[in-house]
């Protein structure tokens, strides 16, 4: 990415941290969403694919040692921040969780392929929903808990947390056939792909924001709000993947957008201004 890793590292550890806390001090279901994080991320490692290969180059010690080592490892931050919580009990429950990942692949754990609604859609909401299929059903406990203890702010949360995982299947850039394919103009190529993502999104939250409606109809409008407002979100990280296409968003891009989304009025800049780079990184490939 053409920055120092020194630099990289500091700067994600601080992230990691200020995220935890952001986590903790927002819900008090932090410590439940904590470890299922910490799980999901040690799930990623233990994919057959990659384990078959390690095993390939590695012998039967050397690929334990080295299995055990990158579990403990990423699972360090997790825990060093838990005992800054004082959650030690979590922590003794997480860390054999770390360890026993170590003899699992993941292919075992489940090996059907997830059926989705998304099958008359592009690719982002099929192959999204089937590796995030977990977060969302996290969320959608959030707003079922919410209902129940009467909190409009957790269920708001769980709103919001869908269209944050559905922002992540935006993330990366597909193949450039992948968007030659189709006979548009960049302006109706990028309101396709903004319907298509509103379309999906509607899918996955129907019942989620009915029940939200149902259970707090004094504050309507502040569901709606944001509700919509998630829609915005939505429509600028598409802008912004394809200011940058056929490659990822840069170190600047991405620091550009970040602090544009903490200033809602300079998002609506920020959108035109990718908006435009989308057009000149689009033409040449949809004119062809």
């Amino acid at each position: 990415m053409g920055i120092h890793p020194t630099f990289g590292i500091i700067l994600g550890i601080l992230l990691f941290f200020g995220l935890s806390k952001v986590l903790f001090f927002k819900t008090e279901y932090a410590i439940w969403i904590y470890p299922v994080i910490l799980i999901s991320v040690l799930f990623r490692l233990s994919g057959v694919e990659r384990n078959n290969e390690l095993q390939n180059i590695f012998s039967g010690k050397k690929y334990l040692s080295l299995r055990i080592g990158e579990n403990l490892l990423l699972s360090v931050p997790f825990h060093v921040y838990l005992v800054f919580e004082m959650e030690f009990l979590v922590l003794l429950l997480t860390f054999p969780i770390a360890i026993g990942f170590t003899f699992i692949k993941s292919k075992r754990l489940w090996n059907r392929t997830i059926p989705t609604p998304f099958k008359k859609f592009p690719f982002e909401f099929i192959v999204g929903f089937r590796k995030t299929i977990w977060f969302i059903i996290i969320a959608y406990f959030l707003i079922g808990k919410a209902i129940q203890v009467d909190n409009f702010n957790l269920a708001l949360f769980g709103l919001g947390l869908v269209f944050l995982i559905c922002m992540s299947y935006y993330r990366l850039p597909e193949p450039s056939h992948f968007v030659w394919i189709y006979s548009y103009r960049t302006k109706n190529f990028l309101r396709k792909k903004f319907m298509t993502s509103v379309i999906c999104v509607s899918i996955l939250l129907v019942f989620g924001l009915l029940s939200v409606f149902i259970a707090f109809p004094q504050n309507w409008y502040i569901t709606l709000a944001v509700y919509l407002g998630g829609y915005v979100l939505l429509g600028s990280i598409i802008v912004a993947k394809y200011s940058a296409y056929p490659n990822e968003m840069n170190i600047p891009q991405g620091i550009f957008y970040a602090i544009s989304l903490m200033f809602p009025p300079m998002l609506l800049i920020a959108m035109w201004i990718f908006y435009s780079q989308s057009k000149k990184r689009l033409d040449p490939i949809l004119e062809c």
